[in-house]
């Protein structure tokens, strides 16, 4: 049985700096109204949230959806449990790592000056910065990896078509889900997650099945279970569709 359903945010259940489809958030809320908690091992999952966006916005998106199982941000370095209104960083999260962080920002900063990327200075155990132009991107990405590999070798760098993320090797999305797993009493083996970039991967080899929408990366497509026939929030509504059919033949 499949008693966890997790989601990325951008990429999946809304497209990045695009207005929310409220209908389709509204049809998934609503299955997190009826999907209960894990340990009520009903047919439809319990929803939660792993994304690498910062506290506030996770936050935010946990309230719309209703989740009543912790969510995760910062790609899982951090957790917000709605129901008990706490906030709690991952034990690998200490001020050395923060530090480290602090030194990676300060090389962006270098990055981002003339250009129109920014820093998301809301992130506190990744360094990350933002923008919509493929070129500067694309030179940002490469000067940041060959950096990190030679000043950060304990860091791992991911990307999107709007971000570039420096994360802990020790803080990825996969030691975000083992956390939580930990946390809500849910083996991987009981848990679904759709994402759609490189920094999804290590998440969705560790769980029993695994989504892509249709939007995700080549690299993503290829190694989950199902690829959705729709982007974005209509994927994760397929996904959350085929684990409860995978639920009911289980039955």
């Amino acid at each position: 049985m499949i008693t966890l359903f997790v989601s990325d945010i951008d990429g999946c259940l809304a497209e990045p700096y695009a207005p929310f489809e409220m209908t389709r958030l509204a049809y998934l809320a609503d299955r997190t109204a009826k999907g209960g908690m894990p340990r009520d091992h009903g047919v439809l999952p319990a929803v939660s949230i792993c994304s690498g966006r910062s506290y506030p916005y996770v936050e935010a998106m946990c309230q719309l959806l209703g989740c009543r199982v912790p969510v995760l941000f910062e790609s899982g370095a951090g957790m917000f449990d709605r129901e008990a209104a706490t906030c709690t960083w991952h034990p690998k999260a200490t001020p050395g790592v923060r530090k480290q962080v602090n030194r990676v920002r300060k090389f962006m900063e270098r990055l981002v000056e003339g250009t129109g990327m920014s820093i998301d200075y809301a992130k506190v155990m990744q360094a990350a910065l933002v923008g919509t132009n493929a070129d500067e991107l694309k030179n940002a990405a490469s000067a940041i990896s060959d950096w990190v590999h030679a000043h950060a070798p304990e860091f791992e760098t991911f990307t999107t078509h709007v971000s570039i993320d420096v994360v802990p090797r020790w803080l990825t999305k996969r030691e975000g889900l083992l956390w939580l797993s930990q946390h809500a009493g849910v083996p991987l083996e009981n848990m679904a997650y759709i994402g759609d970039t490189n920094g999804d991967i290590g998440a969705l080899k560790s769980v029993r099945l695994s989504f892509a929408p249709a939007n995700a990366v080549p690299e993503v497509r290829k190694i989950v279970d199902h690829v959705t026939q729709d982007p974005y929030a209509d994927g994760v509504i397929e996904a959350l569709s085929r684990c409860l059919v995978h639920n009911t033949d289980a039955c």
